[in-house]
């Protein structure tokens, strides 16, 4: 629905509600194995109210201290736990997952060979600002685009547009660029494998 394409805030309460299920479901807590006897019996004890009144200063101020030793000692809990959520997009605990894969990639198939970066010209591109919702002839030979100004104001109203382009054009690259998983070779030869990434 278009509609919520082009809500500026449709898309961050999605993600930010994708982030909070995900953590809730897939998140973990982490301790090293010699700290785990001691973080047991620190969360066993720990004084809920005072960790209340530390998300409610922090909520307020940003930033808090503790002030009394059940407050500390939430404190020193923090520094002996790590919040682990592998399938939290975003999360630093993806990002360490992605240099994983990375790595197991290379020892499986050996160092990559090319390193492409490549970004579509979104606003220029008649798919791009027909996905967006211009009156674009994908038909045509020549489309006929509108003025500058007006492309931009389309691709930044409506970034599921532009997000939906972009995907397109990476899976083409993949498949008409590299030809992954076809018998013929690509433009830089048979591909055996690639990894991507966004930023």
């Amino acid at each position: 629905d278009r509609r919520f394409q082009t809500d500026r805030c449709f898309p961050f309460i999605v993600f930010n509600q994708e982030q909070i299920r995900s953590s809730s479901q897939a998140g973990f807590l982490l301790t090293s194995r010699k700290n785990f006897d001691s973080v047991a019996d620190k969360l066993l004890k720990l004084d809920r109210s005072a960790l209340n009144d530390l998300v409610a200063r922090s909520s307020q101020t940003g930033r808090v201290s503790p002030e009394t030793d059940a407050e500390r000692q939430c404190f020193e809990l923090m520094t002996l736990v790590d919040h682990v959520a592998g399938h939290v997009d975003g999360s630093n605990t993806a990002r360490k997952y992605q240099r994983n894969e990375l790595r197991s990639l290379i020892f499986a198939r050996g160092v990559p060979i090319f390193f492409i970066t490549f970004a579509p010209a979104d606003y220029k591109h008649p798919l791009c600002l027909f996905y967006c919702g211009e009156r674009i002839d994908l038909l045509s030979s020549s489309p006929g685009l509108p003025n500058s100004d007006c492309r931009l104001r389309a691709v930044a109203n409506n970034p599921v547009g532009a997000a939906r382009f972009f995907d397109k054009m990476v899976n083409m690259f993949i498949r008409c660029v590299l030809r992954y998983g076809r018998e013929e070779p690509g433009l830089f030869g048979p591909t055996k494998s690639y990894y991507g990434t966004v930023e």
